[in-house]
């Protein structure tokens, strides 16, 4: 199942229009068969009818999917194991923190050993954080965007805003 089809389906479900589905079908314009094997994950989107969609719906967590899928950026993060909703999501991305802080710990002190000296464990310990750090972002985009979402702010604005101020 691709990711993005599970971010349509819920997208097109919380959506405001009456029939989104037959809208969406005229906006694309594809079948409304097409749409709802996307929908199942049964067929995957190519690049031009995800950002199509991902126009249409105005739906952030499917944006950022479809964002992962075509420029390979980290996605957010979700977990069956975690019920939805800001707190949860927080909860969670602090114990992650919480556990990605000891691992950075040991990896930053293996970091520091010379490259000729390391050891079979130091270079253990520098992959474990390496694999980490991007968990840790994840968490943090989910973070943001279940904020956002929860409080009923438009991500587009800080990113924006965010952006300026950075220069980019």
């Amino acid at each position: 199942m691709y990711k993005e089809a599970v971010q349509l389906d819920l997208a097109l479900k919380s959506s405001k229009f009456k029939s989104p589905l037959t809208k969406l079908a005229h906006e694309i314009p594809a079948s409304k068969a097409s749409i709802s094997r996307w929908r199942q994950g049964l067929r995957k989107m190519d690049n031009d009818t995800l950002k199509r969609t991902a126009k249409f719906v105005d739906d952030w967590f499917y944006k950022y999917s479809a964002a992962r899928a075509n420029y390979d950026i980290l996605s957010f993060f979700k977990s069956k194991r975690v019920r939805n909703g800001l707190f949860a999501a927080l909860t969670n991305q602090e114990k992650q923190e919480d556990d990605r802080k000891e691992i950075q710990a040991i990896a930053f002190q293996s970091a520091s050993v010379p490259l000729n000296e390391r050891t079979t464990q130091d270079w253990k310990n520098i992959d474990a954080f390496s694999k980490e750090f991007p968990k840790e972002i994840s968490a943090e985009i989910t973070e943001f965007l279940e904020w956002c979402q929860y409080n009923d702010i438009d991500p587009k604005e800080p990113i924006k805003e965010f952006n300026q101020k950075l220069g980019g």
